[in-house]
């Protein structure tokens, strides 16, 4: 992930709240749409529900009601009136 934040910061923007999560979400949907070799519906879900995918968030996967197999959690230091990742 720090390449990706390293990124946004480069550019001045500041990966916030659901960013990064944002980010993983569409890698996710690019890699399956990719794999299923289509983005109609039913191969993607298939797809989705499948495979585990290589995102800024980790490798992730679906179960088939559609949630994340592996949920991450992010820590964030409150400090001056700003947050950023805990290390």
């Amino acid at each position: 992930a720090a390449d990706i934040v390293g990124k946004f910061r480069a550019k001045d923007i500041e990966p916030e709240g659901y960013v990064l999560y944002t980010y993983g979400a569409v890698q996710a949907f690019a890699k399956a749409a990719e794999a299923a070799g289509s983005t109609d519906l039913d191969p993607l879900i298939n797809q989705l529900r499948s495979a585990q995918f290589d995102t800024v968030l980790g490798e992730i996967g679906f179960d088939g009601k559609g949630d994340v197999t592996a949920p991450g959690y992010v820590f964030y230091e409150w400090k001056d009136g700003t947050y950023d990742y805990l290390n």
